[in-house]
């Protein structure tokens, strides 16, 4: 029989001929009652191997086949290395950890509390602790109490300070910068830029000893008591006994340095100065509201009448301190009468009532009683005059 030029040819002539040879065989083993045919068949084991060998030389004989390049190469050749790697680590048997929670232990089984201890950082000096760690330091937040002032101290009058500002500046009444600043009481307060002023710590009266004063003397002038002037810690007095040091100052608390009340009459009406009033560093403000009845005219009527409804609001042209509140024996019925800081006095008459008192210190704008017809009047209207240096000028020159 001619070869075939197929390699696969050869491969399979030899099953071809075992075949029939098998065939032509005559049987070797007889067969009888006592010994059955035997068979003698390939193991299925190499059968497989068989089957593998022809498959693994048709896959070589096609790959020759094939042109070849670098590329599919590599790229069959890591299959075949994932291949054995999948292969190898499944057969691979990762440990199996179990995880133990370790709970608190507790001495022979009694449920004892357990007493925490801590330890406090230590505050200040060097950060740096023995490990060679830079620890931040602790910063407490402080809360500084306002502790009230208890010492005397100065203040410098600065441009469009009043005295009504500075004391609410400092929480004091008016009557306590007029009273520590202002040696005569009968004397207008005059206050400039520059002028340094004593603020007392506390509503009071500041007092310079004298030779002979004692306590009680000074209590007693002041219409204070001997308890609450030792009873100041500032004054560092034992006793009202303790004898007293000449030119030292003493703070008398709730002091009243209130001269004796004196009756002002208004001014006549004669002197006037005209029409020529003296210069003022700043004017008034209307002290009501209403229709001008009457000018100023010398010397009859040396103010000028605001006639207004009874009742209508009556307000202080400035700051100031009340030297009169009352009836007037004159004519002018309800009578206020306001020393201004820089001399000048303002007066409001024929009023319906009367809203300040004696001494009391009053802001510009502040209400002191309101429109009435007391006294010698023909109507509700209020009577307001502006005097300084003893004589009346036209408050239309101060008004705005």
């Amino acid at each position: 029989m001619p070869q075939s030029d197929h390699p696969m040819a050869d491969l399979d002539q030899p099953q071809e001929d075992g075949a029939a040879q098998a065939d032509s065989r005559p049987d070797q083993i007889d067969s009888g009652p006592d010994n059955p045919p035997a068979f003698s068949p390939e193991p299925q084991q190499t059968r497989f191997l068989a089957a593998a060998w022809r498959a693994l030389l048709r896959a070589w004989m096609t790959f020759r086949g094939d042109k070849v390049t670098p590329v599919r190469l590599a790229s069959h050749a890591a299959l075949l290395l994932m291949a054995v790697l999948v292969l190898v680590l499944s057969q691979v048997e990762l440990p199996n950890w179990e995880l133990v929670r370790m709970g608190p232990v507790q001495a022979g089984g009694i449920d004892t509390p357990v007493d925490l201890v801590f330890e406090p950082l230590p505050v200040g000096g060097s950060p740096l602790q023995e490990s060679g760690v830079l620890v931040r330091a602790p910063v407490p937040f402080t809360e500084i109490p306002d502790r009230p002032r208890t010492g005397i101290i100065t203040y410098t009058v600065q441009l469009d300070d009043t005295v009504l500002g500075i004391a609410e500046q400092f929480k004091l009444n008016p009557n306590t910068i007029l009273w520590a600043n202002l040696e005569d009481l009968s004397n207008p307060f005059v206050m400039e830029v520059g002028h340094v002023l004593l603020i007392p710590p506390i509503d009071s009266v500041l007092h310079t000893v004298k030779e002979g004063d004692t306590v009680d003397k000074i209590a007693k002038l002041y219409k204070a008591t001997a308890e609450a002037i030792v009873g100041y810690a500032p004054n560092q007095l034992v006793s009202a006994e303790d004898p007293l040091t000449a030119g030292a100052v003493l703070i008398v608390p709730d002091g009243d340095r209130t001269p004796p009340e004196q009756v002002v009459a208004a001014p006549s009406a004669a002197g006037g100065a005209g029409t020529s009033a003296p210069w003022r560093a700043a004017g008034f403000v209307w002290p009501s509201y209403g229709r001008l009845t009457q000018r100023f005219w010398l010397p009859a009527h040396p103010a000028i009448d605001i006639g207004a409804p009874t009742g209508t609001p009556v307000v202080a042209a400035d700051e100031g301190t009340v030297i009169t509140a009352g009836w007037s024996s004159v004519g002018y019925g309800n009578l206020v009468m306001i020393r201004h800081p820089d001399g000048y006095v303002t007066l409001y008459a024929h009023l319906n009532n009367i809203g300040v008192n004696y001494g009391d210190y009053v802001a510009r704008g502040q209400r002191i009683g309101s429109v009435g017809s007391t006294g010698r009047s023909t109507g509700p209207h209020l009577h307001f005059e502006i005097q300084t240096g003893g004589r009346s000028y036209n408050p239309l020159v101060y008004l705005p």
